[in-house]
């Protein structure tokens, strides 16, 4: 008998060990965590959330079951965009504190004790003016702590080309200022397992001559100048990971401007085609297959057009559903 007792609270004693190392540290506040070119330094864990534009910011407060700290959101709606299925009933409890960009008046009438965006995306560049100026320096006088997703610190700084490290650092360094670390690890290697399954796959592309991309967001109207992303932007960390290039990755910026005439002379072999907003990507295709101007490029002449939404290459979680789509329409017979 004593000797089973022993064994059991050895077992139990393994069980608990184990169980340790599984799990993340606990916040000891006062905490400081670095964001980009600034450290902010919370007392406690923010009670009172907003947050503002592209609905991959609020994803990473949902994706870490933050819901009961948003108070409000504003941006998305506006544009016709919305979050990821799994999220739809969730985020039809969360108020919305403004239209399109929020200013500062009504995110200070919202009362928040957290402002979670990023610049560009509702927070305005630091001496960009005073007053009105939606900065973290304006907000730390109203007793708001910002917080700018990775991805847009470069804006402000410079940084390694933008990858889904960024997002794994901003899962992090949410999952350290709401105390809720072992959470943002699962998610993370949740993440992290699901690129691994697509990168298996792709272990055998050839990378001597990879597939030429062009990235067109089809936010523009059809016959205005197309926009595209550089090196700076999510999309093009998604294309690289499947092994092939983005035409305008010389170009050291993130959402660009470029014209059909550049498009046309680089002469991809694929178009990655991001739908936004309302606009349909199946009818922007077929006007593409069917313009004179395009008949040459080797995209449009072999059908190799490709759609997924735009929220699927913003930087956040939902990125990784992005890299999937893609790696199954550039290389089909490896995902049969």
């Amino acid at each position: 008998m004593r000797k089973s007792l022993k064994f059991m609270f050895e077992v139990a004693l393994c069980v608990c060990l184990l169980a340790g190392t599984a799990l993340a540290a606990s916040t000891v506040y006062p905490v400081t965590i670095d964001n980009g070119n600034r450290r902010i330094t919370f007392d406690s864990a923010p009670k009172r959330v907003v947050t503002n534009c592209d609905s991959n910011i609020i994803e990473l407060m949902f994706a870490l079951d933050l819901d009961d700290k948003l108070i409000g959101y504003a941006g998305f709606p506006e544009y016709g965009n919305n979050v990821s299925p799994e999220y739809q009933e969730r985020l039809k409890a969360i108020p919305i504190v403004a239209p399109g960009y929020i200013t500062l008046e009504p995110l200070l009438e919202a009362g928040p004790d957290f402002f979670l965006s990023g610049y560009n995306y509702g927070l305005d560049i630091p001496a960009a003016g005073a007053g009105d100026a939606v900065t973290p320096e304006e907000l730390e006088k109203h007793g708001i702590k910002s917080y700018a997703i990775t991805e847009s610190l470069v804006r402000v700084m410079k940084k390694p080309p933008v990858s889904l490290e960024d997002v794994y650092t901003d899962l992090t360094n949410l999952g350290i200022i709401f105390d809720v670390q072992d959470r943002a690890q699962k998610v993370i290697r949740s993440l992290k397992d699901r690129v691994a399954a697509v990168e298996t796959k792709l272990a055998g592309v050839k990378t001597e001559k990879p597939l030429e991309v062009f990235i067109y967001p089809t936010w523009n109207a059809p016959d205005q100048p197309p926009r595209s992303t550089g090196a700076q932007a999510m999309p093009n960390a998604l294309v690289s990971m499947v092994k092939a290039h983005n035409i305008f990755s010389d170009i050291d910026d993130s959402w660009i401007r470029v014209t059909w005439e550049e498009v046309i002379a680089r002469n991809p072999d694929v178009i990655l085609m991001l739908e936004a907003g309302n606009s349909s990507g199946e009818e922007r295709k077929a006007l593409m297959m069917k313009d004179p101007a395009l008949q040459g490029v080797k995209a449009v002449r072999d059908g190799r057009i490709f759609i997924i939404r735009v929220e699927e290459g913003y930087p956040g979680p939902r990125a990784v559903r992005g890299l999937e789509k893609t790696a199954k329409d550039f290389y089909p017979e490896l995902f049969k």
